[in-house]
C-alpha cells in the first residue's frame, strides 16, 4: 500500500517553520561568534560604516518603514508642550530666523561645491576619453590586417620563447582582445586561510593574563557583544608595548595587526571615566616625580615603565629589577643638564593628620587622611628624592612579577589532591527598592551585605562561590566563617590548599590570622596534610574574584531595575541564583561570626606577632599527626618574603620560623583502666587542638660588634633565670643584618623551661631616652641571651587615658 501523502501545510504553518529555522540558525550564529566575525568580514553582515551612501540611505528608508509600523501598533502618545510666554515669542523668533539663515548658508555652499565638483568630473572624464582613443588606435580594420598581426605576435614569442606552436598556445588578435576585456572586469581576492585556533587561544590567554591586563571590579564594568556579557578588564600597558611583550616569548607567530585584531571584546583600553581608584600609591608617587622631571625637559620619559625599560635589560626580569644583572645594576636614571636656580612643582600623595571635632561628643579628633599636595622644592632635591626611592621601587616591582608569576605557575602545575583558593572581599551591597520614598533614599535605613567571594582551581576545572553576611566585619573571625562553606564542599580526597589573596594587615596578613592556621585547618579539612598562603603585592590585588562579586551586584540591580526589590539577605541571594546559576552561594550568620571571634578572644594570650609581618608574601605550613594517624595542627608556620614553589621545605625567601608545641598525647586520653583496647573506637578519640601553645623563633643572625660588647651578659642558668620577675624593666637587643637594635620593655612572664621571657615594648617618645610609653599590643618573645640589663623602676605619670613612664637616667635606646 503507498504512503499516504501529507496534506499541503497551511501558510501559517510555513511561516512558523520558518520562523523556527531562523531561530535555530541564529542560536548557532549565537553560539560561533568566530563565524559571526568572519561573516562580518565577508560582507554578508555590514555596519553602518562599512556602508556606502546608496546602501546607507536604503537601510534608512527600511528602519522608517519599520519604526512607522511599530508605532501604527501602538498608541500614540501625545506630549503638549507648556505654551511659551508671551515675553518668549519675540526671542524664539529671532533664533528660528538665525538658524534658518545659517542652514541657508550652509546648503548655498554645498550647492557650489557639488557643482564644482561636477566641473572637474566632466574635465577628467573628456582627458580620459582623449588618452583612450590616441592609445587604442582602431588600425587593424580588416580580417586580413588581423591575421597576420596574429602570425607576428606568434613568431615572436616562439622565437623568444622557444615555444611549440599548438592550440592552446596561439597568439592571435582575437585572444588579445578577449584578454583586455576579461582584464576589465571585476575579480574576486581570494580569503587567506583562517588564523589556526591554537594561536588565538594563545593571544586570548596572553591578554587576559593579570600581569598584562586587570579585571575590573565594578558592578557596571562589562560589555556584550553578541549575546555575551563579559566582565571588562583593562590593559595595563600600550598594544606596542603588549605586542613586544609578546614576541619575546612567541616570536614571529602572528604579526602586529592580528595581534591586534584578536583582541578579545572585553579587554579594553582604560578610559578616564572608567578610571582606577585603586592605584598603588609607589607607583602614583613615582610617576608625579618622573612626570615634573619630564615637564622640565630633565628626563626623557615620563612614567615608571618606560623608567625600568631604561635602566633594566629586561624588565620582566627578576635579576635585572633585584639589580643582581652585571649589565644593569649600576644603570641610573639618565638626567640631562637643568638649571638648579628655577624651583621645580610636583605633586605628592602623603598621609597627613587631621583634626576633627564629632559634633555628637564635642570633642576633637585626630584622624589621618591621604591627600594629594603640591610640593615646591629645588630639581636636585627632587632628583636625590627619586634616586632614594628607587631601591625600594626596583623591589616593588620584582615582588609584582614573581607573585603573579608564581601563583600562575601554581595553578597550572596542580595535581588531583590540591586546589588552589583565591579569594576577596567585595564591596559591601546596600539594599534598595524599585521605588524609594526620600527618606529612605537619603536616610540610613539600608541594609548592608558583606560579599566574599572565592574562586577554587583543581587540576581541570574551577568553580566560582561567593559567601553573604549581614556582619560587615571583615576581621580574621568572619573570613573563617566565610570560608567553612567552601571547605564543606571540597573533594574528600584532597590533601594540599593553597590560598591566594591580597594582605591587608586588618584581614588576611596578621598574627590572628597565623594562629587560626596553626589551629584550624585540620579541623575544617581532616585529611589536609600542607598548606599555603599566598599574598600579592600590595596595591596589586585584584583578581577574578573580583569579577565574582560585580556580577552577583549587577544581576541584584537587574532585578530592581525590572521592578523587583531587594531588601533582605533572602531575596539577594534568591535573585542572583537565578540569574547566575554557575556562581554558588552560601549564608553566612552573623551569630557564628561573633562566636568565633569570642573564641579567638579566649586565645589571646597565645597570639604572637611576628618580626616583618609586611614583608611576608607567603605561609608555608604542614599538619602533624599523632602515632595514631589523627591531625594534632601545625607544628611550625614558615614565613616567606616572596612565594617558592618547592615541595618541600627550603631556605629560599626564608624570613622565619613560627614554631607551635603541639599538646602530647597520653594513654589517659584513649583508654581508662577499665576499658580494654578494643573497646574504644577510633573515631571516639577526643581531638586536643585547644591545647596548641604558640612560641616565636627568631631565625639565627649574626651579631656585629657593637658600642656595648664589653656589657656583661645575663647567663641562662637556672640562678640568673629566676632573678627576673613580672613587672621588671629591661633593655632587649634585636640584631637584624649588621645592625643592633635596643629597645625597652616590660617583664609580662617568665618561662623556666624554654628560657624565654614574655615582654611588652615601650615606645621612646622624647629625644634623650628618658620618656616611654607602653605599647600594649606589640608583644614578644625574646631569650635570656638577648636582655642587655635591668634597668631601674620609672616613675609613671598619668596624662589623659595614656601612662608614660619616666626614667631617672637616659635608656640608651635604638629603635628602627
Amino acid at each position: 500500500m503507498p504512503p499516504k501523502k501529507k496534506p499541503p501545510k497551511t501558510r501559517e504553518e510555513i511561516l512558523e517553520q520558518k520562523r523556527i529555522a531562523e531561530q535555530l540558525r541564529y542560536q548557532r550564529l549565537k553560539n560561533d561568534p568566530q563565524k559571526l566575525e568572519e561573516m562580518k568580514e565577508k560582507g554578508s553582515i555590514k555596519l553602518v560604516k562599512d556602508m556606502s551612501r546608496r546602501e546607507h540611505k536604503a537601510a534608512k528608508k527600511t528602519w522608517k518603514e519599520r519604526c512607522t509600523k511599530y508605532h501604527s501598533t501602538t498608541g500614540p502618545t501625545l506630549e503638549c508642550p507648556a505654551p511659551l510666554r508671551s515675553s518668549e515669542n519675540a526671542l524664539v523668533e529671532a533664533r528660528k530666523k538665525q538658524a534658518r539663515k545659517k542652514r541657508a548658508k550652509i546648503l548655498k555652499d554645498k550647492d557650489n561645491k557639488i557643482q564644482q565638483y561636477k566641473q572637474k568630473l566632466e574635465k577628467y572624464k573628456k582627458r580620459l576619453q582623449r588618452l583612450e582613443q590616441k592609445l587604442n588606435k582602431n588600425g587593424l580594420q580588416t580580417q586580413k590586417e588581423k591575421h597576420i598581426f596574429g602570425k607576428v605576435i606568434s613568431g615572436e614569442l616562439v622565437e623568444k620563447y622557444k615555444l611549440w606552436r599548438s592550440q592552446e598556445s596561439v597568439v592571435s588578435y582575437k585572444r588579445l582582445q578577449k584578454i583586455k576585456n576579461l582584464s576589465l572586469l571585476p575579480t574576486t581576492r581570494t580569503r587567506l586561510p583562517l588564523i589556526a585556533s591554537e594561536h588565538m587561544k594563545i593571544v586570548q590567554n596572553f591578554y587576559e593574563n593579570d600581569d598584562n591586563s586587570r579585571i575590573g571590579a565594578g558592578k557596571r564594568e562589562c560589555v556584550t557583544k553578541n549575546r555575551v556579557k563579559k566582565q571588562k578588564r583593562y590593559l595595563l600597558d600600550t598594544l606596542t608595548n603588549l605586542y613586544q611583550k609578546f614576541k619575546s616569548n612567541h616570536s614571529g607567530l602572528i604579526s602586529y595587526q592580528t595581534f591586534c585584531r584578536l583582541r578579545p571584546f572585553w579587554v579594553v583600553t582604560p578610559k578616564i571615566n572608567e578610571r582606577d581608584t585603586c592605584l598603588c600609591i609607589r607607583h602614583a608617587n613615582i610617576d608625579m616625580k618622573l612626570s615634573a622631571l619630564y615637564c622640565r625637559k630633565i628626563l626623557r620619559y615620563d612614567n615608571h615603565n618606560k623608567l625600568l625599560e631604561k635602566t633594566c635589560c629586561n624588565r620582566y626580569d627578576e635579576q635585572c629589577l633585584s639589580r643582581e644583572c652585571q649589565h644593569c645594576f649600576n644603570k641610573n636614571p639618565d638626567y640631562q643638564e637643568f638649571d638648579d636656580s628655577k624651583p621645580i612643582v610636583y605633586k605628592k600623595w602623603i598621609a597627613e593628620k587631621q583634626d576633627y571635632k564629632d559634633p555628637k561628643l564635642n570633642k576633637v579628633r585626630s584622624i589621618t587622611k591621604y591627600v594629594k599636595k603640591k610640593i615646591t622644592v629645588s630639581p636636585r632635591e627632587l632628583i636625590q628624592e627619586l634616586h632614594d626611592e628607587l631601591d625600594a621601587y626596583y623591589n616593588h616591582e620584582r615582588n609584582i612579577f614573581h607573585q603573579y608569576t608564581a601563583i600562575k605557575e601554581l595553578k597550572e602545575n596542580l595535581n588531583d589532591n590540591e586546589v588552589v583558593t583565591l579569594m576577596d572581599f567585595s564591596e559591601n551591597y546596600c539594599t534598595k527598592y524599585s521605588e524609594e520614598i526620600q527618606a529612605y533614599h537619603f536616610g540610613g535605613s539600608r541594609l548592608q551585605l558583606s560579599l566574599h567571594t572565592v574562586v577554587v582551581y583543581t587540576k581541570n576545572a574551577l568553580k566560582s562561590y561567593c559567601t553573604v553576611s549581614q556582619n560587615t566585619t571583615h576581621s580574621p573571625a568572619a573570613i573563617w566563617e566565610h570560608l567553612k562553606p567552601i571547605f564543606r564542599t571540597l573533594p574528600s580526597h584532597i590533601t594540599g590548599i593553597h590560598f591566594v589573596s591580597d594582605g591587608p594587615v586588618t584581614q588576611y596578613r596578621n598574627k590572628t590570622m597565623f594562629h587560626i592556621l596553626a589551629s584550624r585547618p585540620h579541623v575544617e579539612v581532616p585529611n589536609v596534610e600542607k598548606f599555603s598562603w599566598n599574598f600579592s603585592e600590595s596595591g596589586h590585588g585584584k583578581s577574578a574574584a573580583d569579577g565574582i562579586g560585580a556580577t552577583c551586584k549587577r544581576s541584584a540591580d537587574a532585578v530592581v531595575a525590572a521592578g523587583g526589590d531587594i531588601d533582605s539577605l533572602e531575596s539577594f541571594i534568591d535573585s542572583v541564583r537565578q540569574r547566575c546559576p554557575s556562581i554558588t552561594l552560601f549564608t553566612v550568620d552573623d551569630d557564628a561570626i561573633k562566636k568565633m571571634a569570642i573564641d579567638i578572644l579566649k586565645d589571646a594570650k597565645k597570639l604572637k606577632s611576628f618580626y616583618g609581618t609586611l614583608k611576608i608574601h607567603q605561609i608555608k605550613g604542614k599538619i602533624s599527626r599523632s602515632p595514631l594517624g589523627l591531625p594534632q595542627g601545625t607544628a611550625k608556620l614558615i614565613m616567606k618574603s616572596l612565594s617558592c614553589p618547592c615541595e618541600e621545605e627550603c631556605q629560599h625567601f626564608n624570613l622565619g620560623v613560627m614554631n607551635y608545641e603541639v599538646a602530647k598525647l597520653h594513654v589517659e586520653d584513649f583508654y581508662t583502666d577499665s576499658d580494654s583496647e578494643d573497646e574504644i573506637p577510633l573515631a571516639q578519640i577526643p581531638r586536643n587542638n585547644d591545647c596548641i601553645t604558640q612560641t616565636v623563633l627568631l631565625r639565627p643572625i649574626e651579631n656585629t660588634k657593637t658600642d656595648l660588647e664589653n656589657t656583661a651578659e645575663p647567663s641562662t642558668s637556672g640562678l640568673q633565670q629566676t632573678y627576673y620577675n613580672s613587672g621588671d624593666y629591661v633593655l632587649v637587643k634585636f640584631t637584624v643584618g649588621n645592625r643592633e637594635y635596643r629597645y625597652a620593655a616590660v617583664v609580662n612572664k617568665v618561662d623556666d623551661e624554654d628560657g624565654e621571657l614574655t615582654v611588652t615594648f615601650l615606645k621612646i617618645c622624647d629625644n634623650k631616652g628618658y620618656t616611654f610609653r607602653i605599647d600594649e599590643n606589640d608583644m614578644f618573645d625574646v631569650g635570656f641571651d638577648q636582655i642587655l640589663e635591668k634597668l631601674p623602676v620609672p616613675n609613671v605619670t598619668v596624662k589623659g587615658s595614656r601612662l608614660f613612664y619616666s626614667f631617672r637616667k637616659s635608656v640608651h635606646v635604638f629603635e628602627k
